[in-house]
């Protein structure tokens, strides 16, 4: 009976983070939006500068850079269509 070393289970954890990752919804940039991914990959990019090197592969820090991104990407989305609770006008 083969097992699986260490690697090959992190390798496969990784992929389904990153299959994961990939389905999460983002329904993209509305109308006068489209410097949305632009912002979102400049606020990343300074907070994930801000932490320093990270000890984990060139993959897994790409991974946690594009599941940041979605995140900043989708809360941009709640701001401007007002759904997020006790949020006034946004213009």
């Amino acid at each position: 009976m083969a097992t699986m070393s260490n690697d090959d289970a992190a390798r496969a954890e990784l992929e389904e983070w990153s299959e994961f990752i990939g389905r999460i919804r983002y329904d993209g940039p509305g109308p006068g939006e489209a410097g949305d991914e632009r912002l979102a990959d400049e606020a990343v990019s300074s907070e994930f500068s801000s932490w320093g090197r990270l000890d984990g592969s060139a993959e897994m820090n790409n991974l946690i850079c594009r599941a940041l991104e979605i995140g900043y990407l989708r809360a941009l989305q709640d701001v401007r269509e007002r759904r997020v609770p006790g949020l006034g006008p946004t213009d």
